[in-house]
């Protein structure tokens, strides 16, 4: 086993109730979750692998037959990966698993001891679910939060600024059950129109290429292109036991997973030119349709596999003209995903010593923060934060003064408390956020402490010292935000 030293502890990382994923190791660089290149180097792929790759890509390979690529011309990357509760298996320590990515997708083996025969033996990732919702998967139920990808889902990777990538999906995909669900619209001619930046629009002059909407996959409620449809439905081709037979080309589940957003029209550079491509991602793949291409070809598999391993483990921290101090700084210094994620702080602003008073909850906390000036992320010069117990958090402005009441003279159940003064009137009366539902009774009174906060370009950070915690409160255009908090290893 690898041993990975973390300099900062996280006490809770997106903890949400309406998924089963509980992150319970710290944070760490995704750098540093990955094999040494002399261990990566003694990988080599899987028999199981290989034949998974022989039984669509040969013959492509070999140009006995023209289609697209289902997983690309070779693997280009073979190594281990964390995946918690994975054994030992041969040069795969335990705690990892083996996989090979591709330009398509990820292979992957998550039970070495399985049934060689099943073809879920070797299986391929939720790749396309990781990089819009910006959680890589570290086992079944382990997930770190990270950014969605930045990365233009068709077309070329730079110089491509109208279309939409991974990010973009974010506020239209259904990451769960009953998010951005559409209505069957069969047999109806597909206009909707989607640039990076923005929503969906409806443009009548792609009504042009007379594409419909063809099934309607209730899983999550999408309609699928009628190419796409065909394309994921057509036989040809393909060696099975050593035999060449004609039979389905693509298993629908095991390669491309239920639909997560609507097809969208969009305007992509590919090799420079700008042409008209329909998009639609699944949670293992995406599909492209290019009409302008030859017909073999007007319908491809986007590169996915390239695509998250670059977002993976490729991502370049950014370059800050200033730097924070002490635990701030050793924070934002030692853990890359937090660098990454919160960018850089605002020039010429550097941390301010403030008041904090904290209240925890049934389901998540109250911070009470006293700033000297205002931002996007302290609103207020009296700022409430609101961090609820699904990872997500929210701000208010403290209104309450001593001419009001301090609470509300609720009786609450035994050993519980009702939250008074700012923090009660942001319970009782912010119903727009739902507070007292989500977050229920406090479960201790108040906590007054000297704290320091410093805003970034992507949120801000808060030092409470009675708890010798940092909270990290990350928010993003156009997204949900997100928080958790750290313990605050800095001596000094």
């Amino acid at each position: 086993m690898i041993s990975v030293p973390t300099p900062g502890t996280p006490r809770k990382l997106w903890r949400t109730v309406l998924v089963a994923w509980m992150i319970a190791l710290p944070l760490m660089s995704l750098s540093l979750l990955t094999l040494p290149s002399s261990a990566l180097a003694a990988l080599s792929l899987d028999p199981n692998m290989d034949k998974t790759w022989k039984r669509t890509d040969q013959f492509v390979a070999d140009g006995k037959v023209s289609r697209s690529w289902v997983w690309g011309p070779t693997v280009f990357n073979i190594r281990s990966e964390e995946y918690e509760g994975s054994p030992a298996w041969g040069d795969v320590p335990a705690g990892q698993r083996l996989v090979a990515y591709y330009d398509k997708s990820r292979m992957e083996i998550n039970n070495p001891s399985g049934d060689r025969n099943s073809k879920y033996y070797v299986t391929n990732g939720l790749l396309v679910k990781e990089l819009i919702s910006g959680k890589q998967a570290f086992g079944d139920l382990k997930t770190v939060p990270y950014l969605p990808a930045e990365v233009p889902v068709s077309g070329d990777s730079y110089g491509n600024p109208k279309s939409p990538t991974y990010a973009s999906l974010n506020s239209v995909a259904s990451l769960v059950l009953g998010q951005n669900s559409a209505f069957n619209r069969s047999g109806q001619t597909l206009t909707s129109f989607l640039e990076r930046e923005g929503g969906p629009q409806e443009d009548l002059r792609f009504a042009s290429y007379n594409v419909k909407a063809s099934f309607y996959d209730n899983t999550f409620g999408h309609n699928i292109a009628d190419v796409f449809w065909t394309f994921i439905n057509s036989q040809g081709p393909v060696l099975e036991n050593g035999q060449t037979v004609n039979a389905p080309v693509i298993d629908w589940l095991f390669s491309t997973g239920y639909a997560l957003t609507e097809p969208y029209w969009t305007v992509s550079r590919v090799g420079g030119t700008e042409k008209d491509v329909l998009i639609q991602c699944f949670e293992r793949r995406c599909y492209s349709y290019t009409p302008s291409n030859p017909a073999a070809f007007q319908v491809e598999m986007g590169n996915v596999g390239r695509h998250y391993y670059e977002w993976r483990y490729n991502t370049p921290l950014p370059n800050c003209r200033t730097a924070p101090v002490r635990g701030f700084g050793k924070l934002w210094a030692e853990n890359p995903s937090v660098k990454q994620r919160i960018s850089c702080p605002f020039p010429y602003q550097t941390e301010q010593s403030t008041k904090v008073v904290t209240q925890r909850f049934e389901r998540g906390q109250m911070i009470f923060v006293e700033s000297s000036s205002t931002s996007y992320f302290l609103p207020y010069l009296k700022t409430i934060f609101i961090l609820f117990n699904d990872g997500s958090w929210a701000t208010v402005q403290d209104t309450w003064n001593n001419s009001q009441p301090e609470s509300g003279g609720l009786t609450p159940p035994p050993g519980l408390f009702e939250p008074k003064r700012g923090f009660g009137n942001a319970w009782r009366n912010e119903t727009g956020l739902n507070v007292r539902n989500r977050l229920g009774w406090a479960i201790e009174e108040e906590v007054g402490s000297d704290g320091a906060v410093q805003n970034f370009y992507n949120g801000l950070m808060v030092w409470i010292k009675s708890r010798d915690e940092i909270f990290v409160g990350y928010k993003y255009y156009n997204r949900t935000p997100v928080w958790e908090t750290y313990l605050d290893t800095f001596e000094g």
